[in-house]
């Protein structure tokens, strides 16, 4: 590995001939406005320190990692860029802007021929012709060889147009605003911004793009862990596989699993990378091991071209499991299809290593259909009981990565559907009926996590009233969204107190977030509920026709703690019924 500080002048071989290539496997331009913004106020800057004297000034853009990848046309360097891209496109599309602004002026038209031996190799055609050559990747390839050659673009979804219409943008306007030389703003960017160029030897220096990652000075959008393996991907696979296998494997994966980080968590991409390993090595390591568990996965067993090759086709196909799993939709057969949207509630991502194992068996029919929806119904039967326990799932992340082992060596050739309900069962993770019966009692099931609670709430509520319709012919359909009732408002009026007794605030309470004193209405009617008196509730509640609601019959005269506790037993008997112990 070697490093050198060069100025973007000597970068673009100080308007000599270079090419520097994106592979297949990198990242597509992703800067926006923040970081367009942020260099262009830094070229100001230093502009504005230029004239006032300081000649020296240097300012430092940060590290440029590349490979060495031959010659073309027996003189010209080729490079592949592992680290740097998002900076190098925005300096070229920068100097494509003031190589336009000083075309518009006549005596300005020399400095416009000058600036464009920075952007290409003025006797080469095709793809060699441009020094910097974007991936395929979102059309940042073709979007970018047309600004370059300064041709109508039009309306093209591309960040790379974005980026260069910004620019153009700004810079026109402060540059008439301030009476500033494009000419000089050009010697200013060529001169006096400097990168660390780091060139990496392809045969010795595998490792070092992810010690160079590691170490890179916070510029620009930070690399997550599925970029760092897909640069490691770019690194390894020799060239002549790696259009392939961009081609047939990950830029499918790249469709299907975005990378956007959300509300601060990790990406799709990230986390089916982490589910795929703890599925693969029965571990589920830490998201920011994940790049590093992945080499070393990659290196203890598929060290060979052709076997990486066909592990990237294998990940691909995973991919397709874990996108079904994200969007039930996309699975073609009914009955998978219909089970996954009805378990969306209960949020199965922490088994996801497991069901990736299920799925795959699946397809290749080792388990049938009906045998996958089965492991499906387990799993639902674990989490529910688990959740009106009151017991956390993320206990059972690093259980669910090992599952699949246990659950095969315990086979011995019997039916895997029952070994796996048999084996869950046995766990010290799942709840026993006399565990449920007392937490139904006593656990507060809402509040928390609102959202996600009052979706598990309204599945098992959901789960009994579809229980309670069986063996008939009609089912009845709440109008509207339902939403979750306190039958026990959530603040006591004068005449609840009176109700509950002398030891209102107490049952009030332990009560109130219960099961036994939840129940479903429709979103119009619980506002009419709001804190009324029992008896006009119970009015409300019968007139919507649900079994559920029946329980609060006429002959149900107050709701108190023993009426409470009481409903919780009813719905308990229903939720044991529906949710069996697994033996």
């Amino acid at each position: 590995m070697e490093c050198y500080i060069h100025t973007i002048s000597r970068i673009f071989n100080n308007g000599g001939n270079t090419h520097y290539v994106l592979p297949h496997f990198q990242r597509e331009y992703i800067w926006e406005k923040e970081q367009w913004k942020e260099l262009l106020r830094d070229l100001f800057y230093v502009h504005q320190e230029y004239e006032a004297g300081k000649q020296k000034i240097v300012h430092f853009l940060g590290l440029m990692v590349i490979v060495p990848d031959g010659m073309i046309s027996g003189t010209i360097p080729k490079s592949r860029v592992v680290d740097g891209q998002q900076r190098l496109i925005t300096i070229s599309l920068i100097l494509c802007v003031l190589r336009d602004l000083c075309k518009k002026k006549k005596k300005l038209k020399s400095y416009a021929l000058r600036i464009e031996t920075m952007l290409i190799n003025q006797y080469e055609t095709g793809y060699s012709r441009f020094k910097v050559l974007p991936s395929s990747r979102r059309e940042d390839c073709s979007v970018y060889t047309t600004i370059v050659d300064n041709h109508s673009l039009g309306k093209r979804p591309s960040r790379i147009l974005d980026a260069y219409r910004y620019l153009y943008r700004e810079i026109s306007r402060r540059i008439s605003a301030n009476g500033i030389l494009p000419e000089k703003l050009y010697e200013v960017l060529v001169n006096c911004f400097q990168v660390a160029l780091v060139i990496l030897n392809q045969d010795n220096d595998i490792e070092s793009p992810y010690k160079i990652f590691e170490s890179l000075d916070g510029k620009g959008k930070i690399l997550s862990q599925a970029d760092l393996v897909r640069n490691y991907i770019a690194m390894t696979l020799p060239l002549d596989l790696q259009k392939q296998v961009f081609e047939d494997d990950w830029i499918k994966i790249d469709e299907m699993l975005q990378e956007q980080r959300e509300h601060g968590k990790p990406g799709q991409l990230t986390v089916f990378l982490r589910h795929y390993l703890a599925m693969r090595r029965n571990i589920l390591h830490p998201e920011e091991r994940v790049y590093i568990r992945f080499r070393d996965y990659i290196e203890q067993y598929y060290q060979e071209s052709e076997a990486f090759r066909q592990e990237i086709s294998n990940l691909r196909l995973f991919a397709e499991y874990y996108h079904k799993l994200l969007l039930p939709n996309k699975e073609v057969h009914e009955g998978i299809q219909k089970t996954l949207i009805r378990l969306m509630p209960l949020d199965l991502s922490i088994s996801y290593p497991f069901l990736l194992a299920n799925y795959h068996a699946c397809t290749n029919g080792h388990i049938t259909t009906r045998e996958f929806i089965h492991v499906l119904e387990i799993i639902e039967n674990l989490l529910v009981r688990r959740y009106l326990c009151g017991l956390s799932p993320s206990i059972l992340g690093k259980w669910f990565a090992g599952l699949w082992r246990e659950i095969e060596q315990e086979q011995n050739g019997n039916n895997l559907v029952e070994t796996c309900q048999k084996h869950i069962a046995s766990t010290k993770y799942y709840p026993t009926d006399r565990q449920i019966r007392q937490a139904i009692q006593e656990v507060r099931l809402y509040g928390g996590k609102l959202p996600q609670n009052r979706a598990k709430i309204t599945f098992v509520l959901r789960s009994i009233e579809e229980s309670l319709w069986q063996h008939t012919d009609i089912v009845a359909q709440l109008k509207g969204n339902s939403t979750i009732e306190h039958v026990m408002p959530q603040v006591l009026t004068q005449a609840w107190k009176e109700e509950l007794g002398d030891n209102w605030e107490q049952v009030h309470k332990d009560f109130l977030h219960t099961l036994g004193n939840l129940t479903l209405v429709t979103q119009a009617k619980n506002g009419q509920l709001g804190n009324s008196s029992f008896k006009e509730k119970k009015q409300l509640l019968l007139s919507q026709g649900l079994r559920l609601n029946a329980y609060f019959d006429h002959h149900l005269p107050c709701w108190d703690e023993n009426a409470i506790s009481t409903r919780a037993q009813w719905l308990t008997q229903h939720i044991l019924t529906i949710w069996p112990t697994l033996v």
